[in-house]
């Protein structure tokens, strides 16, 4: 199947022939495909050739067989030779686009388009092949800026290569290439996150162990996020747990076309304590809408067990794979002073500080158009004792904008957005074992500051302190 001027052009249905993704785009237009058959003679010696000669003719089937741009070039220059020797029409009448001379130029523009993109390529994987080469004769060293230089080097081989479209030739040996080079800068990468997130140690080892503590945070509109021991998780998730959940549920109503104003019963199954003040109680109706915003809002506990059965352990466990986030899993239901809610559930909820980190980078950077109805429960946030306490005082240079917090006896701990200047961060801290809220708060308050005193993440240099050892 090909296109001829946006016309499907079947030849033979029952037969296998395929000039490729060569002749997309190309200009012709025909009244039927049977008329355009009847005029194909141009591909002839002495004879005119019948339709089912065409077919099997080797110069259209040398394009798809192509290894190399010498021999698109050799295809284009047989084809040109054709078109010299065929009579033009006298008009181009609806009769006349049907002509041999006007198929005969629309394949060889077609043809000469797809040579104008395997040259990209072509110049494409050339670059990156110079780049790669260029990174790999970089001399090793502990200076983060001759680092940041080779690590740049890579990364733009990479996206060089990235830019090969799946149909080219090319393509292929440009993915071998990728995984060379990947598998070249990743340990490179981790050197370079250790020195520049080298300043959160200090930070978590204030005011007791290190070792108790995950920070993450990402500056939003860029690609750059620091960490100290982000990737493993806490000693629980606590409420924090809302937040993947509030994805979970976003993802289903996205991919099962539901719509937000829909209505869930509250079972009282589902029954727990709730923090005083909160809305949402067993036995009635509410809109899945107010059920989200009141489970980020309120921290509700009900809310957060009835979404629990209405989408499913399994298939949350799933949306938040399909969303991303593959360290992240909910697997029990959550219990307020006393109260165990039925069904309880047996897995685990865990996650990390740096995917949750990337959860509230994806929300306030309105990646996806239904994040905005999570953000509507995170600004509003009823409990402001963390984050928006540390920072409220930090003002006009560091500015609080949302949040959602957990705690319990495992752990406590936030994940909010904050403004330092004029660029926008998202920041997760927990603390295990711990209920000590003037410690997290200083550990945000100081994350903050040093962000403020060091510059913008993309901006800035290697810290002035030892990198991190663990």
């Amino acid at each position: 199947m090909f296109i001829v001027v946006g016309m499907p052009f079947s030849l033979r249905p029952k037969r296998r022939f395929s000039l490729g993704p060569w002749m997309r785009g190309t200009l012709l237009t025909s009244a039927t495909v049977s008329a355009l058959l009847a005029t194909m003679a141009w591909l002839k010696s002495d004879l005119a050739m019948a339709p089912e000669q065409i077919l099997d003719h080797p110069l259209l089937s040398a394009v798809d067989d192509a290894k190399s741009l010498d021999d698109l070039y050799a295809v284009r220059s047989q084809l040109q030779a054709r078109l010299e020797e065929t009579p033009r029409p006298q008009s181009f009448s609806i009769n006349a686009t049907d002509s041999s001379y006007v198929l005969l130029s629309q394949l060889t523009y077609g043809l000469t388009q797809k040579i104008a993109r395997e040259r990209d390529a072509a110049a494409s994987l050339k670059l990156a092949q110079e780049l790669g080469e260029k990174a790999s004769q970089q001399p090793e060293g502990s200076d983060l800026k001759a680092q940041l230089e080779t690590e740049k080097l890579w990364k733009e081989a990479i996206a060089s290569l990235d830019a090969i479209d799946e149909g080219s030739m090319f393509y292929d040996r440009a993915q071998t290439v990728r995984s060379e080079y990947a598998t070249a800068v990743a340990p490179l990468s981790q050197r370079i996150d250790q020195q520049q997130s080298a300043f959160l140690e200090p930070i978590a080892a204030e005011r007791g162990r290190a070792s108790d503590v995950r920070i993450a945070v990402c500056q939003l509109d860029s690609s750059e996020c620091r960490s100290y021991r982000g990737n493993e998780p806490p000693a629980s998730l606590a409420s924090l747990v809302k937040l993947p959940m509030a994805i979970a549920l976003m993802h289903k109503v996205n991919t099962e076309d539901i719509s937000l104003d829909d209505e869930i019963y509250i079972e009282p199954a589902n029954f727990t304590e709730n923090a005083q003040g909160s809305k949402i109680f067993v036995d009635r109706t509410y809109t899945l809408r107010e059920v989200m915003v009141r489970m980020i809002t309120e921290s509700n506990n009900i809310a957060t067990n009835q979404l629990a059965d209405y989408i499913g352990f399994s298939d949350i466990n799933q949306a938040l794979k399909a969303e991303g986030y593959g360290s992240t899993t909910i697997g029990h239901k959550l219990v307020g002073d006393s109260t165990f809610p039925k069904f309880m559930g047996s897995g685990k909820n865990r996650s990390t500080a740096n995917e949750l980190t990337q959860m509230m980078k994806r929300i306030y950077s309105f990646s996806k158009a239904s994040d905005e109805e999570i953000l509507n429960g995170l600004v509003g946030q009823y409990d402001l004792e963390f984050g928006y306490t540390a920072l409220t005082r930090e003002k006009p240079n560091i500015f609080w904008i949302g949040e959602k917090t957990g705690q319990n006896s495992l752990v406590i701990g936030s994940s909010m957005a904050f403004k330092v200047k004029d660029d926008r961060y998202v920041m997760t801290v927990t603390i295990d074992r711990s209920a000590h809220q003037g410690r997290l708060k200083q550990i945000i308050r100081d994350v903050a500051r040093a962000i403020l005193e060091m510059g913008s993440l993309e901006e800035q240099g290697l810290p002035q302190t030892e990198p991190a050892t663990s």
